[in-house]
């Protein structure tokens, strides 16, 4: 029985592509991990990369290291390398060929690891795998596909593989971004319906707090625009200067900060972002 949604009406799947084959000449590696429009430095991408890595790390070690991964939606192939590095082989998917070329070109040292280009809801090889990984995918998909592609990859797990999704949140129902970049923003509630959906119940769920203090950046830069704007717009001085200026701070600014703000029932910042495990078989 297919399932009604108005969020497959309102994602528009060409235009999600248009725009990550459309980098106009950002760095995929930036525009992947979402720190292109903001001036940030690179060393704020290692930060939030290095911060989600320490909180998934015992899920991670939780897989052999003579497992197999599939990481689908890869990007610039960050996670493939890191997976590489960790375990006996692995296959990155990614539809955007700006993403696949500098994908190839970051692992090409590693023998271990595979980048294909093609679309993962319909492009997936076959299993199994004992690690299935999706680093914000199905916040560009409407909730039949993402629950189509929860049932795909089931299928492709070995008994007791794990999937692991990392999608950016919002604290109560569903928000989007239109435009030229589209996306859902889900809470954490309804992507437990979606599991629920796929008939998925052992779930365990973590916040990303490395996601959470890139985007205090970008919604810092966004404020300094807006209140300065005698300042340039876009500046790699002044985004390296922001970065900075809240790390040096950062016990206050991304530790304590967003704490009492959320025990205030605050949204801010206005984006979360969550991991999410989903053992299928186990």
């Amino acid at each position: 029985m297919e399932r009604e949604s108005s969020l497959d009406k309102q994602i528009d799947d060409a235009a999600v592509q248009r725009y990550f084959d459309g980098a106009n000449g950002t760095a995929p590696a930036a525009m992947s991990m979402m720190a292109h429009e903001y001036n940030l430095p690179s060393n704020a991408v290692a930060y939030r990369l290095g911060k989600e890595l320490r909180t998934i790390n015992p899920w991670l070690n939780a897989v052999s290291k003579s497992g197999r991964v599939l990481d689908v939606g890869c990007g610039a192939g960050a996670w493939v390398e890191i997976f590489a590095r960790r375990y006996q082989s692995v296959i990155g998917v990614e539809r955007s060929h700006a993403m696949v070329e500098d994908a190839k070109k970051r692992v090409s040292q590693l023998s271990n690891a595979q980048i294909l280009q093609g679309d993962g809801r319909q492009d997936l090889p076959a299993g199994p795998f004992d690690l299935i990984f999706l680093g914000g995918l199905c916040m560009y998909l409407g909730d039949n596909d993402v629950v189509a592609l929860l049932n795909s990859l089931k299928s492709r797990l070995s008994e007791g593989g794990t999937i692991i999704l990392r999608e950016s949140t919002v604290r109560e129902g569903v928000q989007f971004a239109e435009g030229e970049y589209q996306a859902v923003y889900r809470s954490v509630e309804s992507y437990q319906k979606l599991f629920g959906e796929a008939e998925i119940s052992n779930v365990e769920v973590r916040r990303n707090a490395g996601y959470t203090s890139m985007e205090i950046a970008e919604e810092a830069v966004v404020y300094r625009r807006k209140w300065l704007p005698f300042l340039p717009k876009d500046s790699n001085l002044f985004g390296y200067l922001t970065w900075w200026l809240l790390r040096l701070a950062s016990p206050i600014t991304f530790w304590a900060l967003p704490r009492a703000l959320s025990g205030l029932n605050v949204a801010w910042p206005r984006l979360q972002n969550h991991f999410f495990k989903l053992n299928p078989t186990g």
